[in-house]
């Protein structure tokens, strides 16, 4: 009769063998050398490998090659009959994704108890890790939260309370945590309480509740509650978490909005009249950036073609230059349009030489004349000497009277520039061989907005404000300004008269960035050394970006760009910069963001990191909100070369 107690350990061996197939973890059998030896179904599901494809295999099969040094410990270890426990590392399944594990290694005897292989149990806890780094940012969140959140249980006794809630309410979290909700509740209010801990036993949520709640101080805090039930596992209500947010300032707004309304009627003109005064003011702002723009664009296209002589090419680098100031200038100067509409302008006035002021006009539309054959005529009285004036606005007058003659003069033709004196007056004409004006449009050709070509089917762009910005600076001059026409087809004369105001006999330097004397710019171009210093510029504008680089890059730092901040973040993970130089406003997320972002990651690295904002806004306004909101400088553009370079190198403290 065969022995019973071999059926036992047959009966042992199925059930050992049943546990193992019907385990959630991995449970891998391998030789000393690392040969897999067995293989049980959540290996399979884990790993992806089929027992068929992984018995007889080595087991680096799913080790990351990065990690093979770790067998080799961890079979030295068995190979000296030591048991590895909650060996927390990562594996590679079938897919090439990586899986993190909690293994434990047994030594594997025969019955001499020699060791002979190992046993390993693997668990997946790629779900833990997860959710540890959830529990890591909704922690981080919370912290950094504007809104107080505090957590309770349903007895109303405070669990949490964050950095928000200190500054709301005044007490330290040591002072609250163990504490009854009750104590910033107050006496008068305490049924409020009741009744939210009611709804939150039903599983409830309450959204923007309003109440008043008291601080350690005893003053009173309008807020507003959102609380909602906390559960367990088991979907238990266990407690409640509640977010206030401080309406405090919002009330007072809606009190100012009340006044503001109540006040409505009578500021209802003024208003209208305000909003007016914008919409002609962006109408003015598309219409004059295009006339400097014209000169760059016209000589760029010239020096392209490359068929000018050293003297037109050092005439051309001056004009882009001039233009390019001008523009400057101009953008400047239209923030004031508003004020010249009603009567608020103030001009810069000095003494200047008329004629240099109508070359630098003539300058800003040679481009144009020539690309479609028109001759210029130039008549200058040398008897007509210096004027007082503002030279960029008379300037700019000039600039709207030329451009205008031709736009309006076909192929081949004529423009003639006059400049005489007329007794107390001098006197300065435009006339052209144009298409010309109508008797009856000539007493509304300076009104604002008024076009003689209209319709979807004109032939000339413009907005038709240039004439009535004439008007408005010529009478700002004390002038007048007057158009003649002998009709349609037969030319036009546009003519300003000025009055000859006693004036110096000398002219003193123009100012800084005068847009009709460039100057050059090496003077400024002192060398600073930015040497082995590294500087991130972020900039959606390829060009911008690329030529802000590229000055950096020869003032000698070590330079990076990203075209977004997204990919400005990416590069912050992997490279660290001693200068932050960033557009503000880029698609999907704009430069302050990406500032508050930068520095989160710098706060949680221990790393600090100066900031320069390099914008076209350029107001105040936009430099007082750029500061607030972080950077350390703000630098309109166009930016200067070398004052880029000399505010990356202050930021970085490589100034004297």
């Amino acid at each position: 009769m065969p022995d019973p107690s071999l059926f036992a350990g047959e009966d042992a061996l199925l059930r050992l063998a049943a546990l193992v197939e019907s385990s959630d973890d991995a449970i891998i059998g391998k030789t000393l050398d690392g040969v897999i030896t067995s293989w049980n179904r959540s290996a399979a599901r884990i790993f992806g490998y089929t027992s068929a494809e992984a018995i007889g295999q080595h087991i680096t099969l799913i080790i990351p090659k990065e990690r093979w040094p770790e067998e080799d410990d961890v079979l030295a270890r068995v190979r000296a009959g030591q048991r590895v426990d909650h060996f927390e590392t990562v594996r590679m399944a079938k897919g090439g994704q990586t899986v993190a594990v909690s293994t434990t290694v047994s030594p594997i005897r025969d019955p001499s108890g020699r060791i002979i292989g190992a046993s390993k149990i693997a668990r997946d806890i790629s779900g833990r890790r997860q959710e540890e780094i959830t529990q890591a940012r909704l922690a981080a969140i919370v912290e950094s939260s504007d809104d107080a959140i505090v957590s309770k249980t349903l007895d109303g006794v405070i669990t949490s309370w964050n950095t928000a809630a200190e500054r709301m309410f005044g007490y330290p979290a040591s002072e609250a945590v163990g504490q009854h909700i009750t104590l910033i509740i107050p006496q008068e209010r305490r049924s409020e309480e009741d009744h939210v801990i009611a709804r939150i036993r039903r599983g409830e949520r309450l959204s923007h509740f309003e109440t008043v709640r008291r601080r350690k101080d005893g003053q009173l805090v309008e807020v507003s509650l959102t609380v909602s039930p906390v559960r367990d596992a088991y979907g238990n209500v266990v407690g409640a978490s509640k977010v206030a947010r401080d309406i405090s300032e919002r009330r007072a707004l809606e009190q100012i909005r009340r006044t503001l309304f109540e006040r409505e009627q009578t500021a209802r003109v003024e208003a209208e009249a305000l909003n007016r005064g914008k919409d002609q003011f962006l109408a003015t702002l598309s219409h004059e950036l295009r006339t400097p723009l014209n000169s760059i664009y016209g000589w760029a296209r010239m020096l392209e073609a490359g068929r000018l002589d050293p003297e037109a090419m050092k005439r051309a680098t001056q004009g882009i230059l001039r233009g390019a100031k001008a523009q400057v200038q101009l953008i400047e100067d239209l923030f004031d349009v508003s004020r010249v509409i009603t009567g608020k302008m103030h001009l810069a006035v000095r003494p200047l030489v008329v004629s240099e002021v109508l070359e630098a006009a003539l300058d800003t539309v040679r481009p144009a004349a020539l690309a479609k054959g028109i001759r210029l005529d130039v008549i200058l009285d040398p008897l007509v000497s210096l004027i007082l004036g503002d030279p960029d606005r008379l300037q700019q007058v000039v600039w709207n009277l030329l451009s205008n003659a031709v736009k309006f003069t076909p192929q081949g033709g004529r423009v003639q520039l006059v400049l005489k004196s007329a007794g107390s007056q001098i006197e300065i004409s435009v006339s052209d061989t144009g298409q010309g004006i109508a008797p009856e449009d000539l007493p509304q050709l300076f009104e604002r907005f008024r076009q003689l070509d209209t319709g979807s089917t004109r032939r000339h762009g413009g907005i038709g404000i240039g004439l009535a910005l004439v008007r408005h600076l010529v009478e700002l001059h004390g002038g007048t300004v007057a158009a003649t026409s002998r009709g349609v087809g037969q030319g036009s004369t546009f003519s300003v008269t000025l009055p000859v105001s006693i004036a110096p006999q000398t002219v003193p330097p123009a100012p800084a960035g005068h847009p009709a004397e460039p100057g050059p710019d090496a003077e400024k171009l002192k060398p600073t050394s930015l040497r082995d210093l590294r500087v991130l510029v972020v900039d959606d504008d390829l060009d911008g970006r690329e030529l802000a680089a590229l000055l950096l890059v020869n003032a000698g730092a070590d330079v990076r760009t990203a075209g977004s901040a997204a990919d400005a973040m990416t590069t912050l993970e992997e490279w660290w910069p001693d200068v932050l130089v960033t557009d503000l406003e880029m698609p999907h997320e704009d430069g302050y963001s990406l500032l508050k972002r930068a520095r989160h990651f710098a706060m949680l690295h221990g790393r600090r990191l100066a900031a320069l904002a390099l914008t076209a806004y350029g107001r105040s306004e936009d430099r007082v909100r750029t500061l607030a909101g972080g950077f350390n400088l703000h630098l309109a553009k166009p930016a200067d070369p070398a004052e880029l370079v000399l505010a990356v190198a202050n930021l970085a403290g490589r100034t004297e």
